[in-house]
């Protein structure tokens, strides 16, 4: 009875009140997968079913955001753990080429999903107000990897780099994570009626796991997540209806906007080669894992 009341509330307001974006931006990752000596980054689409602020009970509001992420790829090539292990293979006398790792290259995509429910602190009306809260959310992305194109290019010209590489196959790193904290949503009207600035942040505790599916390993992570939102919100349209008791104020907007957003791990080594290496050799290159994304965005909703 409760999951039908929760699914029936869920669907009534994406037909009363509901906004579509789409969003183009930068994604990248820095530290904590194998290798890494840099920051490396592609371009990311994002599509979303938006509802950033509405009042329920007075001056307490909701909001949610269902974010669907898809990167380009990534290249990272493996300086860090190639000139790590190349300095010790010297010192032992061990041939370097049967332990470098190609470049790899990435591709995130994923789904993240967020709930904020909280109190209108100051509120004049749909237009102005300025609200704090909490945050609850999911995040669910994953991470394709594969040798690039430029490691099959020199292996060609090598045969013995070329049966080394060939070992490496294509891996799939899960990410499952979940986040608690707090928000702030604010909204100003700059012609009444017609534009308004609006402005989100939310920072938050955020933990998980991380899932390697051909060495099946798992790693329990830890971390920070922060979100920041600001942009313009138009309405060409508004009318009031009345029906006896009924009052009706249909909406047709539109926004723009830019979003930037980060979780932080400290200190964990991910291993997205795909092949089995000893935690003894991975435990030098252990840093701050970041992942991060600037999107600038457009969207198109209606509200009644």
């Amino acid at each position: 009875m409760k999951r039908s009341l929760l699914v029936f509330l869920g669907i009534s307001n994406i037909l009363l009140a509901t906004e579509f974006e789409y969003g183009s931006g930068t994604f990248s990752m820095k530290g904590g997968f194998l290798g890494s000596t840099s920051e490396i980054s592609a371009d990311i689409s994002t599509y979303s079913l938006v509802t950033r602020h509405a009042n329920i009970f007075g001056d307490f509001f909701y909001a949610y955001d269902i974010n669907w992420y898809d990167s380009k790829t990534l290249t990272q090539n493996q300086y860090t753990y190639n000139n790590l292990a190349s300095s010790a293979n010297n010192a032992l006398n061990i041939d370097n080429s049967s332990l470098s790792i190609p470049a790899m290259d990435y591709r995130l995509q994923g789904l993240d999903a967020n709930i904020k429910v909280g109190y209108d602190i100051w509120h004049q009306d749909k237009d102005n107000f300025l609200g704090i809260g909490a945050i609850v959310g999911i995040s669910l992305p994953w991470i394709d990897s594969s040798k690039s194109d430029n490691s099959n290019s020199s292996s060609n010209s090598d045969s013995s780099s070329s049966n080394i590489l060939g070992i490496f196959p294509d891996t799939k790193t899960s990410i499952r994570t979940y986040k608690l904290g707090a928000t702030i949503n604010f909204q100003k009207a700059l012609i009444e009626k017609k534009l308004s600035l609006y402005a989100l942040g939310s920072y938050a505790y955020q933990t998980g796991d991380i899932d390697n599916d051909y060495i099946d390993s798992s790693y329990s992570v830890d971390g920070t997540f922060q979100e920041y939102n600001i942009g313009l919100y138009f309405t060409p349209f508004t009318e009031e209806f009345k029906w006896g008791f009924l009052t009706l104020s249909p909406r047709i907007y539109a926004t723009i906007g830019y979003k930037y957003s980060k979780w932080s791990v400290d200190k964990m080594t991910i291993n997205m080669s795909g092949q089995e290496i000893n935690s003894d050799i991975l435990s030098p290159l252990s840093t701050e894992f970041d992942m991060d994304s600037s999107i600038g965005y457009f969207g198109l909703g209606y509200s009644f």
